[in-house]
């Protein structure tokens, strides 16, 4: 069952946060050993701006934060990542991550980690995982334009291989 706690803004260590969600975040941070800055900076471009909550440098990436409570609806999630991707407009190698957090049981948490595009593609890749599942995150058309930049003999060959047997099907 999820449990929707009011955003009320928390003084955390000094520092005023938005919510209690963020304030327990920024306390699992701390018991991880990351060392974080709160709403670190405000990215902005033509499609619109997107503050995170949480910066942490990680064996020199930058990781950007979303925090969201689990009330989050799972429509919702494709817009809030769309936001997060402005971020690379101004930090290119960025990792952005939303959290989808469970107040007080960071195991029930969910994240979806975005990966900005590199080479000569423009494919993101967005990875969930949460509840012991890793995957591919299905939403934000990235499967699709895999599809669309796959040669066609690699992709007649995954299909071929994925499909079942004519032998495994009279069994």
């Amino acid at each position: 069952m999820t449990t929707t706690i009011k955003a009320r803004p928390t003084l955390y260590k000094g520092i005023q946060m938005r919510s209690r969600l963020e304030s327990d975040f920024a306390a699992f941070l701390d018991q991880s050993g990351a060392e974080w800055e709160y709403e670190p900076i405000c990215f902005a471009g033509p499609d619109g701006q997107w503050l995170p909550d949480f910066c942490v440098l990680q064996d020199e990436d930058l990781i950007y934060f979303e925090i969201k409570p689990e009330s989050l609806q799972a429509e919702q999630i494709d817009a809030v990542l769309t936001q997060m991707r402005v971020a690379w407009l101004t930090e290119p190698d960025a990792i952005l991550q939303l959290v989808i957090w469970s107040y007080g049981d960071p195991r029930r948490s969910h994240t979806i980690m975005g990966f900005p595009p590199k080479g000569d593609t423009d494919l993101t890749w967005w990875h969930s995982e949460g509840a012991g599942e890793s995957q591919v995150w299905p939403g934000m058309g990235q499967i699709e334009q895999l599809i669309r930049q796959m040669p066609l003999d690699e992709l007649k060959r995954i299909v071929d291989a994925t499909a079942p047997s004519a032998a495994g099907e009279s069994a």
